[in-house]
Parts: structure tokens; sequence; C-alpha cells
């Protein structure tokens, strides 16, 4: 058992150590180039389809749609991942303190 704990721990640094950031800096760099700075060469473009899309087109959902279903779905599984993380990092104060945050901000709203 020492032993598999031993290889997890080893796999476990290599993987969210130096390798993580090094392959995900290294890969946006090869698609920023390979796609000819896409960021800021269609940057323009995209602020204007996504102001000016309020109609749905012929699939059913307008630009600006797509673009907060989008957001929403990142945004949403960034605070599930930051919450495993305070949870697996803290253990059960996490928990506490989360949970005491949102009655205090139930407490407190104005409705």
């Amino acid at each position: 058992m020492a032993m598999l704990e031993t290889i997890i721990n080893f796999m476990n640094s290599l993987l969210w150590g130096k390798l993580l950031v090094y392959g995900l800096v290294g890969a946006g760099l090869f698609f920023t180039i390979r796609l000819g700075f896409i960021q800021i060469t269609h940057f323009v473009h995209g602020i204007k389809v996504l102001s000016i899309s309020r109609r749905p087109g012929r699939h059913g959902l307008s630009s600006f749609q797509v673009f907060c279903t989008s957001m929403a779905a990142r945004v949403g599984a960034g605070n599930m991942a930051g919450v495993a993380v305070a949870i697996g990092t803290a253990g059960s104060g996490a928990v506490f303190w989360m949970w005491s945050h949102c009655c205090a901000r139930y407490g407190y709203r104005d409705d």
C-alpha cells in the first residue's frame, strides 16, 4: 500500500507541478502562433458580432446567447473546482466557512 501511495504522490507532483504549467503555456503559444494570433487579429470582429447579434439565428440561438451560455459553463465549473480545492486543502474548516458565509449572506440580503 505504501508503494501505491508513493506512485500516486510522484504522479501528483509531476502532473500538478511544473509539467502542467509548462504544458499549458506551450499549448497556448503553439495554438496562438499556429492560428496566426487569432485572439488579436479577430478581436474587433468578435466584439462586433457579439454586439450586433441579438436576434436568434437559423439554429435558434444568437451569438450573444451562445456567449452567455459558454461563460456560465466556464464560471460554474471554476466555482466547483474552487470548492473542491478548498475542501481538499483545508478540509472540514472550508466547509464550515462556506456554510457560515452562505447563511450570513441569506440573513443580510434584501428582497
